[in-house]
């Protein structure tokens, strides 16, 4: 992973052959001290997961994709959860045969590169997790 501060709210992130997105993403925001965020970028991946969220069920489902496919949209933020970062991603896919996937980023490996714009927030929103909705939310009042 490279990246470059391009302003006082702004960096660019470049992720190289091999490295997972979430997890790298997580280092980032750890390095350089960063609790909440947007961000979204474009690539393409080797090996991806992603999932889908049931409400009514409260359950994801996921599906592992074993193929080269391209990063068409990236998108995502990170807000504080029980003192930590959480970064939440979604992703859309695209195969050789130009079919897409879309969902919740759970893992992407990268196959040739990925480059991402994140934007850090100076906010003091975290998230809370909804017992509804079952999921980890923002808490705005």
């Amino acid at each position: 992973m490279k990246y470059e501060k391009v302003d006082e709210q702004t960096y660019v992130i470049s992720l190289a052959p091999g490295e997972e997105i979430i997890e790298k993403l997580n280092e980032f925001l750890e390095q350089e001290r960063i609790v909440n965020a947007y961000f979204s970028g474009i690539g393409a991946v080797k090996q991806a997961e992603l999932a889908h969220y049931r409400v009514d069920y409260q359950k994801y489902s996921s599906q592992v994709f074993e193929e080269p496919m391209e990063v068409a949209n990236l998108t995502g933020n990170a807000f504080l959860f029980e003192g930590k970062p959480l970064v939440h991603a979604h992703a859309t896919l695209g195969s050789e045969r130009f079919e897409t996937a879309a969902g919740h980023l759970v893992k992407g490996v990268i196959s040739g590169a990925c480059e991402i714009v994140l934007v850090k927030l100076d906010s003091d929103l975290q998230k809370q997790h909804s017992l509804k909705i079952g999921l980890k939310l923002l808490s705005i009042s």
